[in-house]
């Protein structure tokens, strides 16, 4: 594993470290390959992907679906203990993935590419708590990528959630223990409190634990204004990874895929 100098956040990566242990039961990591490689499949097939980065890539569901799909991955977190899980995932299945820690803000240092496809999912571009930092995160992966690939983004639909004040995000209960997402909204600064609530009965007592970290509630019009300003091109919306399309009244999640601009110096490492 190389792991990049930039410096982070200390909340997000202390939240994830804390997290690790509870992630796959909490995410049903096995019970979704057999649902999600169709689409993956798919994706691969019709891009010609052989070679990907996953950003944020917690501990390594996607990672691991796309090298099952005959990819190459690349797999860059910033929670060290997220990528420990990866490398033990990788070791359980005899799948090799490089695994690289960094934020998204230095990911072109840490991991240069160039690449057939970027994957950042599961709601890892609102870590970042800025306009400016999502430009410079998006500039990052079109270096990234060669010339004609492919930007994957799937984030929550933060319209719906905005405008219904939608609190709760999920309940899950796996193995006697119950895990609570939630937001707590902070309109002064913008930005919403992601809260994950564990509550787990031992002895006939409940315990409870909660964690939280600050993300900024992108919207579509936002996350579409700045892929456009960073020059990207054949932007197309869908509401899931079945590429149904896009509600923003209705849709759980907004996925994009888009193609980088083509500039000078693109597809850098060739």
């Amino acid at each position: 594993m190389t792991e990049n100098g930039t410096p982070v956040s200390p909340d997000i990566p202390a939240f994830y470290d804390s997290l690790a242990p509870d992630y796959d039961e909490m995410t049903g990591f096995g019970k979704r390959f057999v649902r999600e490689k169709p689409f993956f499949r798919l994706l691969v097939e019709n891009h010609s992907i052989s070679t990907a980065l996953d950003a944020g890539c917690g501990t390594g569901f996607h990672s691991l679906l796309l090298a099952q799909l005959g990819v190459s991955v690349t797999a860059v977190d910033i929670s060290g203990e997220m990528l420990e899980r990866l490398e033990r995932h990788g070791r359980e299945m005899a799948l090799d993935i490089r695994r690289v820690r960094s934020d998204l803000q230095g990911i072109d240092h840490a991991a240069p590419g160039p690449f057939d496809a970027v994957f950042c999912m599961g709601n890892t571009l609102p870590h970042l708590l800025s306009e400016t930092d999502i430009r410079l995160a998006l500039t990052n992966f079109a270096t990234i990528l060669r010339p004609g690939g492919m930007l994957f983004l799937q984030i929550l639909n933060y319209d719906r959630i905005l405008a219904k004040r939608e609190r709760i995000q999920s309940a899950k209960e796996s193995n006697g223990v119950t895990y609570i997402r939630f937001y707590d909204f902070d309109d002064t600064r913008g930005l919403v409190q992601f809260n994950i609530l564990k509550l787990e009965k031992k002895e006939g007592e409940l315990t409870a634990g909660l964690i939280t970290v600050p993300l900024l509630p992108v919207t579509s019009a936002r996350i579409l204004s700045v892929l456009g300003e960073c020059g990207y091109q054949q932007i197309r919306t869908f509401g899931s990874i079945a590429m149904g399309p896009f509600d923003a009244a209705l849709s759980k999640d907004l996925v994009i895929i888009a193609t980088p601009p083509v500039t000078p110096g693109q597809g850098r490492g060739r």
